[in-house]
């Protein structure tokens, strides 16, 4: 989960992504991308034929905020993975459960299982924080 970068403050031209679920954390003023970033943004490249800077919009982050140059470099690091076979694990632990499923795009049935082992584990642990919270809940 999301806890660990919402206890700093980021950089004033990242704090309007704070809430996007790609954003994973951030250091100084570089973005680090959940591994689900790269494989939406491979797929709007390689299958939507979208440009790198058009995919990273489409995927809630502005380029007239943050640079073309982001852009460019996260499709390139996300054609790469691709090439070199490390963007399409079929692992639950490769995916983000808490990113919705509508944000992935197309998955094939071996990735769509993995993620929704993933979602499913997140929503778990979702619950066991809502009891943790909340002293009238019902078991």
């Amino acid at each position: 989960m999301k806890q660990n970068r919402m206890t700093r403050q980021p950089p004033e031209e990242i704090q309007p992504f704070r809430d996007n679920p790609f954003l994973k954390d951030f250091r100084g003023r570089d973005i680090i991308y959940t591994k689900d970033f790269y494989v939406a943004m491979y797929k709007k490249i390689s299958e939507e034929h979208m440009t790198y800077v058009a995919a990273y919009n489409s995927l809630g982050f502005s380029t007239a905020v943050l640079g073309e140059d982001r852009a460019n470099s996260a499709g390139k690091r996300a054609v790469q993975m691709a090439r070199e076979d490390q963007l399409f694990a079929i692992a639950p632990s490769s995916y983000d459960g808490s990113v919705p499923r509508e944000a992935m795009g197309a998955m094939s049935p071996a990735e769509e299982l993995a993620y929704l082992k993933a979602r499913n584990l997140y929503l778990e642990e979702l619950v066991v924080a809502q009891k943790n919270s909340d002293s009238n809940w019902r078991a």
